[in-house]
């Protein structure tokens, strides 16, 4: 079976709008890229498309911590990394940087805290 996308790189401000040929679950042709950055967008988007996820965990006390993955995470991944993380509370000091989660959903990627609490 053989599969037509049509991907927008966002590694530069181009924003080129790559064409890509899968069959069988494999690249047949990348088209329409303007870098070698943009073939590799594309080629990551399109066989394993990952994501940095941004959410908040609660603070004991009551408030909130903003967090990020420190490395995108598998896409797919992002409901089940959510769900394992609803829970989590926190407790202050926490700086920027810090890790507060260790091997979000078995991937090796940490979660990190981008906001500070005392």
């Amino acid at each position: 079976m053989e599969i037509n996308k049509t991907v927008t790189c966002i590694v530069c401000p181009k924003g080129c709008r790559i064409d890509v040929k899968v069959k069988n679950g494999e690249i047949v042709s990348i088209q329409n890229y303007d870098c070698k950055r943009g073939l590799e967008y594309a080629k990551n988007e399109v066989l394993d498309p990952r994501r940095i996820l941004t959410t908040t965990l609660k603070l004991s006390g009551g408030r909130v911590l903003p967090v990020r993955t420190k490395d995108p995470i598998p896409k797919k991944l992002l409901k089940k990394a959510m769900l394992e993380l609803k829970d989590v509370v926190i407790t202050p000091p926490v700086k920027v940087g810090d890790i507060v989660a260790k091997n979000v959903v078995g991937t090796g990627i940490d979660l990190i805290s981008t906001g500070n609490a005392k």
